[in-house]
């Protein structure tokens, strides 16, 4: 994480802003975190704490959330449609014994 626990905490009890906004932009803004490789395998609360950071360090708009939080439905639904075909094409491939 780029800044310290000490400094997090504090930026987080500091916002002024919307309190549950930022809960729900920090939650889509992890899932897309939680796409990327360097992410993949930490656990779910650690990527929240890094979205939260993100958020509020300014590194991310809330415009850069959205585009991302779309863009990765986008391909998770590419993915799954490309999964089911490829099983649906295994299912009806004749057995090899």
């Amino acid at each position: 994480m780029s800044i310290t626990e000490k400094d997090f905490e504090k930026k987080l009890v500091d916002f002024n802003g919307d309190k549950y906004g930022i809960v729900v932009l920090a939650s889509m803004w992890a899932k897309v975190l939680k796409r990327k490789t360097e992410y993949r395998n930490e656990p779910d609360s650690t990527v929240i704490k890094i979205a939260l950071d993100d958020i509020l360090s300014g590194k991310i708009t809330k415009e850069a959330i959205i585009k991302g939080s779309a863009e990765a439905m986008i391909n998770q639904r590419k993915e799954e449609e490309a999964a089911r075909l490829e099983a649906e094409r295994k299912s009806k491939e004749p057995l090899k014994l």
